[in-house]
């Protein structure tokens, strides 16, 4: 009976942080959701404007505009803004920088489409350096998922053999989903007692200054109304989607939150059809299933016991 009484105590000693983890899980993937639904509507808008401007004119426009849309929502938080002035902040500043011009040059580029599918291996990235930093067990499924997702990634890129697909975009997008996977791993490690609202200030105001550094390199053009009405748009969306995303990175197991980036792909693809009429190539689509396959894969292997 003792024994008994003893393996039923392990067992609910066991299942109460499981329940903790679980709803703080949910928790994130909700809102992980709701950053990618705002991340999608955020590269739309880039992509109409960078069609006709250089890409430091992006960023520095449409930074200027998230910039005042970030400091009202960090208003609440401004009697704790020293607690942004660390190291890990700075460098998650220097990641979101990289990220955005990859974004920004990836979009001018290739199909909005494409650039969602390479940059929805972040996840991937983010779940085999978690495990090597020895952050979260070793999983050989999900070492197997992940590379096929990798592999999936070689079926996007395949069709740019040929000459009419520009072959540079798909490295600024593999180049922004690295940049990606480091900014959340590094948004991990930054503590509780941050507001999320400040790191969101914070990466958006280093933005908006790199972009104007980059205009003394570019010729900028006067923008368009429409032009600045879309880098408004983008500004908004992606103001939402960064607080969002910090906060769904927080507290939570990323393998099992950052998988639901994929939700970005079919936006992406369905918008993507419906204002420039992309459609993927056979080779493609069947990349973009391997990679959305190896996501949910990843899910289910990070939640057996």
């Amino acid at each position: 009976m003792r024994k008994r009484r003893s393996r039923k105590i392990r067992h609910r000693s066991r299942l109460l942080p499981a329940m903790a983890s679980a709803h703080a899980n949910r928790r994130g993937i909700a809102l992980m959701l709701v950053a990618m639904c705002c991340y999608v509507f955020n590269d739309v808008f880039v992509k109409l404007a960078a069609q006709h401007l250089p890409p430091g004119q992006v960023l520095a426009v449409r930074g200027l505009f998230a910039t005042l849309f970030v400091l009202v929502v960090a208003w609440g938080a401004r009697a704790r803004w020293r607690t942004a002035l660390r190291p890990l902040v700075g460098v998650r500043c220097g990641l979101e920088i990289t990220t955005a011009l990859a974004s920004v040059l990836a979009l001018s580029l290739v199909p909005l489409a494409t650039v969602s599918t390479l940059m929805m291996t972040a996840p991937l990235m983010i779940a085999v350096t978690a495990m090597a930093l020895r952050w979260e067990p070793w999983q050989g499924s999900r070492l197997v998922a992940a590379a096929a997702g990798f592999a999936g990634v070689l079926l996007v890129i395949q069709p740019a053999t040929r000459l009419d697909v520009p072959t540079a975009g798909h490295v600024c997008a593999l180049l922004c989903a690295a940049s990606l996977a480091g900014r959340d791993l590094v948004t991990r490690r930054i503590p509780a007692g941050v507001p999320s609202s400040l790191i969101a200030a914070a990466t958006t105001l280093a933005v908006c200054l790199a972009g104007a550094l980059l205009g003394f390199t570019e010729q900028w053009i006067v923008p368009t109304q429409r032009e600045i009405a879309a880098l408004a748009a983008a500004a908004s969306c992606a103001t939402l989607g960064s607080y969002a995303l910090i906060a769904a990175c927080r507290g939570v197991d990323l393998s099992v939150v950052t998988p639901f980036r994929y939700s970005f792909i079919v936006w992406a693809l369905l918008l993507g059809y419906a204002i420039w009429g992309d459609v993927p190539q056979p080779l493609a689509a069947l990349g973009a299933v391997l990679i959305l396959a190896s996501g949910a894969f990843t899910i289910w292997a990070a939640r057996r016991p």
